[in-house]
This record gives C-alpha cells, sequence and structure tokens, in this order.
C-alpha cells in the first residue's frame, strides 16, 4: 500500500510539473559565460534591449572594472584581495555560493527573526553572489537594473537623493551616484555592507552607508528608494514598509521588486512566499503603483495613507485579491495541447 501510494504520489508530481510551471525553488550553481552560450537578445523585453544598448549600461560596465581589467578578473581580484584568497578560489565561491549559503543557513537556528538576523550578519557567501551576478549583468546574462531604473527615473525628471535599501555590494548605488544622485546604502548584513564600504571606496565612489542593525532611516530625506531583490527577505515587511515610506519625501519614488521562490533548502532565506500580496500590503502603506520595468521592477510613488481615497484604494485592492491572485496562477498553466495530453495519459498509465 505504502508504494501504491508514493508512485501515486510520484505520478501526480510529474504530472504538475507538466501542467504547471512551477516557481523557481533553487537556483544552483551560477552559469560561467566563458563556459555558456552567448545570451539570446531575441528573447529580451523591451525595457531590457533599450537598457543593454544605452550609454547607462556603458556606465555600469566603467562601475564594475577596475584598472583597466576585463569585468570578470576586475570582480574576481577584488574578491580575492578583500578576503585574501586566489581568484581561482574567489571564483569556485562564485559558483558555489548557494551551496556555501545552505550550510551558513543550517549553522544555526533560523526559526525567530533574530536567528534570520543572525544569519544575514554572518553570511559571507551572499559577497561572492552578488559579485558574480553584477558580472552576468554586464554581460547580459541577467537583467541590468540599474540602467533601466535610471532610464525611467530620467524619463521622468525624478532626480536628487537616493538610498539603495538592501544595498548589497553596492554596485547599483555606484552606478547610481555616477548617474548623479546622491547616493546613500543601508543594510542588515554587517558583511555586505563592509564589503561594499570597501569596494566604493577603492572605487573613488562617494556614497554614506546606513547600518540597519543600530541606525534608523532618517525622516522625509530621499527622493527615490530602491530596494532590488530585498523585501522578501525582511522578517517584518509591514514594518519595513512604513519605514520606507517615511525615508521619502511627499510625491518620493520606490522601486521594488518580490522574488519570491518555492519551498527549498536554497530559498529558506526568501521568507515570504505571495508577491501579490506583498504588493498590496505595500500599497496599504502608502504606495501607489504607476509602472513596472521590465515585468517584474515595481514603480511605487509615495502617497498620503491617512486620506479617504486611500483607505478606499485599499480596501479595493485586498477585495480583489483573490482574483489577481487566479489570475496570477492561470498565467503558470500549460492549458492543454495534444502533445502535452499524449504525454499526461502515458504517465498515468501503469507500468508495464
Amino acid at each position: 500500500m505504502s508504494e501504491m501510494q508514493e508512485t501515486k504520489s510520484g505520478i501526480l508530481d510529474r504530472l504538475a510539473s507538466l501542467l504547471i510551471i512551477q516557481k523557481q525553488g533553487a537556483q544552483g550553481e551560477h552559469i560561467d559565460p566563458d563556459l555558456h552560450p552567448p545570451p539570446d537578445i531575441a528573447s529580451w523585453g523591451p525595457d531590457q534591449r533599450n537598457a543593454w544598448f544605452s550609454d547607462e549600461m556603458k556606465l555600469l560596465r566603467d562601475c564594475v572594472v577596475f584598472d583597466g581589467e576585463t569585468p570578470r578578473l576586475s570582480i574576481l581580484r577584488e574578491l580575492a584581495e578583500y578576503h585574501g584568497e586566489s581568484v581561482e578560489e574567489a571564483y569556485q565561491k562564485c559558483i558555489d555560493w548557494e551551496k556555501l549559503s545552505i550550510a551558513e543557513w543550517k549553522a544555526a537556528d533560523r526559526s525567530t527573526p533574530q536567528g534570520v538576523t543572525d544569519f544575514y550578519n554572518t553570511t559571507t557567501s551572499w559577497r561572492y553572489d552578488l559579485a558574480w551576478y553584477a558580472y552576468l549583468q554586464v554581460m547580459g546574462y541577467t537583467f541590468p537594473q540599474a540602467p533601466a531604473v535610471v532610464r525611467f527615473l530620467r524619463a521622468n525628471a525624478i532626480s536628487g537623493k537616493l538610498l539603495d535599501f538592501g544595498s548589497g555590494i553596492g554596485l547599483n548605488a555606484q552606478a547610481f551616484s555616477r548617474f548623479g544622485y546622491e547616493v546613500t546604502i543601508a543594510d542588515i548584513s554587517r558583511p555586505l555592507l563592509e564589503y561594499a564600504v570597501w569596494r566604493n571606496a577603492r572605487h573613488g565612489a562617494d556614497i554614506q552607508a546606513i547600518n540597519l542593525n543600530h541606525e534608523g532611516l532618517p525622516k522625509a530625506a530621499f527622493d527615490v528608494v530602491t530596494a532590488f531583490d530585498t523585501l522578501t527577505h525582511v522578517t517584518d515587511f509591514d514594518d519595513t514598509a512604513q519605514r520606507l515610506h517615511a525615508a521619502l519625501k511627499p510625491g518620493g519614488w520606490l522601486i521594488a521588486n518580490f522574488d519570491t521562490r518555492a519551498p527549498d533548502d536554497a530559498s529558506a532565506w526568501h521568507i515570504h512566499d505571495n508577491e501579490l500580496d506583498l504588493d498590496r500590503r505595500l500599497k496599504k502603506a502608502g504606495f501607489g503603483k504607476r509602472h513596472v520595468i521590465g515585468g517584474f521592477l515595481g514603480c511605487y510613488q509615495s502617497v498620503d495613507p491617512t486620506t479617504a481615497a486611500h483607505g478606499l484604494r485599499t480596501l479595493c485592492h485586498r477585495a480583489t485579491l483573490p482574483l489577481e491572485q487566479a489570475a496570477s496562477f492561470s498565467r503558470r498553466v500549460r492549458w492543454p495541447t495534444p502533445q502535452r495530453m499524449a504525454k499526461a495519459l502515458r504517465m498515468m498509465s501503469p507500468a508495464r
């Protein structure tokens, strides 16, 4: 009986993978552009294509490069110099960052907010992940966030002071500074913040830093806040949304995305799993969604959350959330075709 149940469960799992596009859980090893086919530019959307062929993209590449080296060697030599290791060791840690992160996560109890914060304050593998991710951006294998966002900001005449919240290794902040913004970085991860400060000083970037472990965000100080791949990692989402709203000047902009993942050992630090609910809660905190960049980066403008109009919008968002979730799920369904139906029938047929 037990074996039969396991067989049925396996069939259902295979059917689900056939008929529904699954959320990503584990990412696996980073790809190496030197060992991988060139990126498929034809598959890019207009925002990615326009950013790639822009002057803003050239400037991002300049931010990665140091002392005339290639982007690859610049990234690896910085990591090696900072950690006192060889370039080869730094390379292997970049490729294997996820395995290293899983080991760091499992090294202690992460079932409480303090346990999660302790992980952020001890992880070193994320330096390698984010540095290699920067390399992949300038090689065309991932979406170039900073250039695409700057193109949006410039098109809408949005300038001034910018806060990079969850700033990682500080590359985007460095780029925004070169784009003419007065930039502050903020992170709860001491290892990332320390590396970002070191790296930006090395590149001559004049950027202020806020350690969120013991410093708060200033009130009404920023024209723009960016939060790339950050908000799914916070343990106190609603409080964070309110603090970001308070840090913005009236009418300021928050550019953020929600990198939610399927449950997996390699996604344990992706604490939230429903991007539509996070979008609703962000709006409730006082943000109006005005635009989306690249299909995933939301552009939210600060609004007064105490008005009756905002309260009515919040109620509407809450009421329509189930419909939005149903629509989102339907976009993940691989609707039946003769080939899929035939494959599904073969899966369900008893083994001969």
